[in-house]
């Protein structure tokens, strides 16, 4: 078992590793503020899998550091495909805006 410590955003972050049922690597997670629970319950899905203990340390760090993230930003859209998309419309708005020419995409 292996464990690692973080800290983000003024989130403490805690991860250890444990061998699951099957063998594989998971993180289990505790993120603290002010030396309380920060999330309760913290907000889970299907646990990942990991093949070294090291990889799951690394997720857990990540999947705590974006659960801050959007508890900090309180965005209603968390959505990577969303973002793209509007980035997307803006640069081909910009596009065709300097250019003088439409833009299809795709073609």
């Amino acid at each position: 078992m292996e464990s690692a410590f973080d800290v983000f955003a003024g989130f403490d972050i805690s991860v250890a590793t444990r061998r699951n049922e099957r063998g594989a690597w998971v993180a289990d997670l505790t993120v603290n503020r002010d030396g309380k629970a920060a999330f309760a319950p913290w907000p889970e899905t299907v646990q990942p899998e990991w093949r070294t203990s090291d990889e799951a340390v690394r997720d857990g760090i990540e999947r705590a550091r974006r659960v801050i993230r959007q508890h900090l930003t309180d965005s209603a859209d968390h959505s990577w495909v969303v973002t793209r998309r509007h980035a997307q419309t803006w640069f081909t708005t910009e596009t065709e805006r300097r250019s003088g020419h439409t833009i299809t995409p795709g073609a």
